[in-house]
Parts: C-alpha cells; sequence; structure tokens
C-alpha cells in the first residue's frame, strides 16, 4: 500500500497562508499561556511554572497585560486560528493541498501543543491522581476517591466536582496511569508526560485516518491529516490539555485501519477482522464510547459471513472482546463497586450538550410546578427521550452495517452519539474527526466539522479565578449559544440519516485465514 505521504498535490496559495497563520497562532496560544493569570490554563501544582512560555510571554510585555486584555487577545486568537483552519480544510477538500505540506503543519503544531503550559482543562491531575492510587497508594480508583489522600501532590489543583468520585476511566487507561506515574513522579514531569502521550496519540490517529483514505478515499488524505492534526480543537483542547481521548481516537482510527484491510486485498483477512475487535476493545477500555463502533463493526462482520458460520464468527469475536477486558479489569475487581462508574457516566450534565440544555429547563420547569420531585422526572424523561433517538439511528445503521463502509458508519454513530449525550465538551471531538473524510455525504461531514468548531472556540477563560464576570459569560455563551447550536446540529444529522440509503452495493464475504 502506498505511503500517504506520496504523490501530494501542489498547495494553494490561500493554504500556504492559511497554514502558515495556523502554525503562527498555535505559537502564539502558547505563548499567551505562559504570561501571569492567563485565562488559557489552570492552575498549576506546586513547583510547576509555564518554562520557556513564561519568558516568552515577558520577552513580549505579555506580563503587562491585565487578565482581560488576555481573554480577549486569546478570543481573538482562536478565532483567527479557526478561520485559517476552515481556510485550509476547503482548499484540502478541493485537492489544492499538497500532502507534506499539511502534515509538516501538523507535526509543528502538535509539537507546540505538547510544549504548552497546560491548556485549558485540569482532567490531568484527575489522571494523576487516580493513576497515584494504585502505583503509590495500593488503592483501588474505582472504590476510593480523591479527598482519601490529603496528602498528595495534586490534590489541591484537582477540580472540586472529582474530589469525592471514584474514577471515570477504564481499566488500560487506569493501568497506563498507574505505569506513568511511577516513571515521572514529580508533579511537573507527569503532566508533561501525559501531555507527550496526548500528542502521540493525536499523531498516530492523523497517520492511521490518512492510511485509512488511502484505502477508500485516496483524494481526501490531505483532508483526514488537516481535519486531525490541524483543527484547533484537537491541538488547543485535546493535545493542549493532555486529554485521554487522544488515546481513544488512535484506538478507533487504528481499528479503522485494520478493518478496512479486512475488506481487501489478497492474503487471508480474518486476522485483521479479529485485530480491529481487539483494538477497538482496547479503546473502549479507555472510554466506554469506543464500545459503539465496536458493536457495530462485530455485527457488521457477522452479517456479511456466510449464514452456517454466523455463529463460530460471532464467539470468536466476542471472545476476543470478552478475555481482553477480563484481563483489564483483573487487578481492579472489587464487587460491583468496580463496573459502578459505568452507571456514573450517564447522570453526568452539561457545558456544550443540547439534551443538556433541555434537561435543565424540563427540571426547571417541573420544580416550579411540583417541587423538585417534579422537576428530577422530567429531567429523567428527557434523558431518555435523547438517548432513544440515538438508538433509532443506531438501530438504522445496524439494519445496513457492512464492513466495507464502517468508516462512515462509525462516524455517524459517533457523532449521533456525542450530540444527544447529556454531556459534551470539546476534546469528545477527537472520537469523531478520523471519520470526517470518511463519510460519503459531504453535508454529515460538514455538520461534523460545525460541531467541531462551535466547541473549539469554547472554554477561555479556564477558571473563574481571574474574573468571575467574564467566567459566567462564558458559560452563558456556552449554554445558550454553543448548546443551542448542537441541538441544531443533531437536528441536521437526524434529518441526513433519515434521508440515507438504507443499503449498500454487496461486496465479497471476509475470508478465513
Amino acid at each position: 500500500m502506498p505511503s500517504p505521504l506520496e504523490s501530494p498535490p501542489g498547495t494553494s496559495a490561500p493554504a500556504r497562508a492559511a497554514l502558515t497563520v495556523l502554525v503562527g497562532g498555535y505559537v502564539f496560544l502558547a505563548v499567551v499561556a505562559g504570561a501571569p493569570d492567563s485565562p488559557l490554563v489552570p492552575p498549576l501544582p506546586p513547583g510547576s511554572d509555564p518554562g520557556w512560555a513564561g519568558s516568552a510571554a515577558r520577552g513580549l510585555g505579555l506580563d503587562g497585560l491585565t487578565h482581560g486584555q488576555l481573554t480577549f487577545l486569546s478570543l481573538l486568537l482562536l478565532l483567527v486560528i479557526t478561520g485559517a483552519f476552515l481556510v485550509v480544510a476547503r482548499e484540502a477538500w478541493r485537492g489544492r493541498v499538497g500532502i507534506r505540506s499539511v502534515a509538516a503543519a501538523a507535526l509543528m503544531s502538535l509539537g507546540v501543543a505538547v510544549a504548552a503550559p497546560l491548556l485549558l482543562s485540569r482532567d490531568v491531575y484527575s489522571y494523576a491522581i487516580y493513576g497515584r492510587m494504585p502505583a503509590l497508594y495500593d488503592a483501588n480508583p474505582y472504590v476510593r476517591v480523591p479527598a482519601d489522600f490529603p496528602a498528595d501532590a495534586f490534590l489541591p489543583v484537582v477540580s472540586g466536582a472529582w474530589l469525592r468520585t471514584v474514577s471515570l476511566y477504564g481499566p488500560v487507561f487506569t493501568s497506563m496511569s498507574g505505569a506513568l506515574v511511577k516513571v515521572f513522579r514529580s508533579p511537573e514531569a507527569t503532566v508533561a508526560a501525559f501531555k507527550v502521550l496526548s500528542g502521540v496519540g493525536i499523531a498516530l490517529t492523523t497517520a492511521f485516518a490518512a492510511a485509512a483514505c488511502r484505502i477508500v478515499r485516496p483524494e481526501r488524505v490531505a483532508l483526514a491529516v488537516a481535519v486531525v492534526g490541524l483543527n484547533p480543537v484537537v491541538v488547543l483542547h485535546t493535545v493542549g490539555g493532555g486529554h485521554n481521548d487522544a488515546l481513544v481516537a488512535a484506538g478507533l482510527s487504528a481499528g479503522l485501519l485494520l478493518a478496512l484491510r479486512a475488506t481487501r486485498g489478497r492474503r487471508p483477512l480474518r486476522r485483521w477482522a479479529l485485530g480491529a475487535t481487539l483494538v477497538l476493545t482496547v479503546a473502549a477500555l479507555i472510554k466506554i464510547v469506543a464500545a459503539i463502533p465496536l458493536a457495530l463493526w462485530v455485527w457488521s462482520v457477522v452479517r456479511r459471513t456466510e449464514p452456517g458460520r454466523r455463529a463460530h464468527v460471532a464467539v470468536e469475536h466476542l471472545a476476543v472482546t470478552g478475555l481482553v477486558a477480563v484481563f483489564a479489569f483483573l487487578p481492579y475487581l472489587q464487587g460491583w463497586s468496580t463496573l459502578r462508574p459505568l452507571s456514573t457516566l450517564s447522570s453526568l450534565q452539561g457545558w456544550a450538550s443540547g439534551p443538556g440544555l433541555v434537561a435543565r429547563g424540563a427540571r426547571s420547569l417541573g420544580e416550579a410546578i411540583g417541587g423538585s420531585g417534579t422537576g428530577d422526572i422530567l429531567d429523567v424523561m428527557v434523558s431518555v427521550a435523547f438517548l432513544a433517538i440515538f438508538l433509532l439511528v443506531s438501530l438504522r445503521l445496524l439494519r445496513r452495517a457492512l464492513p466495507e463502509g464502517c468508516g462512515d458508519d462509525w462516524g455517524i454513530a459517533l457523532l449521533a452519539f456525542a450530540l444527544s449525550a447529556p454531556y459534551l465538551i470539546p476534546w469528545y471531538a477527537a472520537w469523531i474527526l478520523p471519520f470526517v473524510p470518511l463519510m460519503r455525504d459531504p453535508r454529515l461531514a460538514g455538520v461534523a466539522l460545525v460541531v467541531a468548531g462551535v466547541l473549539g472556540v469554547t472554554g477561555v477563560p479556564a477558571e473563574p479565578s481571574g474574573s468571575p464576570a467574564l467566567w459566567e459569560g462564558m458559560l452563558l455563551a456556552v449554554h445558550y449559544v454553543a448548546a443551542p447550536a448542537m441541538l441544531a446540529a443533531l437536528a441536521a444529522t437526524l434529518y441526513l440519516v433519515s434521508g440515507r440509503a438504507t443499503s449498500r452495493v454487496s461486496g465479497p464475504a471476509i475470508r478465513r485465514g
């Protein structure tokens, strides 16, 4: 298979200018993050400092700006970067971007995000303390909570919402976190290690997405690199914040590549199909959301198999999933407590979620009519209604699912899930973006890019302490501008999916090795 970096077309002048603005903008934002009282960074752990970005900020005189001025500057830069990204995406869609140019810009941008101070989120601190529980304290993070370890260096900077919450992350990520904090023990080194891990995850995601496009949509390889590796929501939020969603995205895109290999070529392909199941299972054991493509994949493989062998193939794939899950959970098994976090996920509400906005409104209406009990009932009813919407989309995808269409199906399912969920934050876009270039309907790809774009400009300022008024203004914009936009995106997705063909041209069965 040719490398996804071979034979690029030329890069247009608008694309070259936009790539320059993107990389330069990411560097400048990293410097702004180094300024004192920057709106882009959460509180740093004891003994940490912004490093080179702080020196650069002082050199440019940014240390003389107020929190409000830095917030305005950050938002302006974010809008400029988003505009430049849209130019690159448009030119890549039209085939006017060279793959080498966009890949080089993506690598530089990801490198800047890794080297920058921690951006826009405290989640890394939760990763660290949950990893330190088994690694340093011999405690189970699915049973104990961060507040149980008052002397831990990360406790002062862990978000207050998670101080008394058990880990919601999968056992594979918990084990990775434990291994990481054993090697990188200081808070500063730990944060840097998680950011490097996130950067590597997105770099791999970019490469896997490009390779997948090379198989089925070779004209969109440059678009795949841009949509993942240059996207502001990925570079600034996912990698800048060191989020484990980068690892989920890497697992999903690796599973996609293996799945596409399972439908093509002359070699026996059963191993590729099982490999895709294995990789998707590992991704689901980082964050449960990857179970959605996993279910679609296994179903599509069984559906494509000859009727007499379907039960055998189903058992093979379910055995792979079950064995990996058992081995991943073994170090943490402690009765039902180990699985309790999965039920906790359904109770999270907020940020830019459209369903979360509707649920809050329903709760307020119910409380006004009949008290808190009525509010609770209406809240649950709204959440169930949006879950039903997602299930209807999933059923439609299951009815037509075939292995060769996995990129399109997985992307639609993840987009529908994100827009139907009661909790939607910027770095969740990393799950969806690798599949955007493979979507058969360009309008759905456009919806996904709009969702990522809206999410990408939220979250500044990162903390309320610098200016409570600016923080409240940002939250109002998220809840009453971004969240309604997500509802509109969900409506558009449902409309487009409902009008799509329910079947595909038959292809060859997956061959056995």
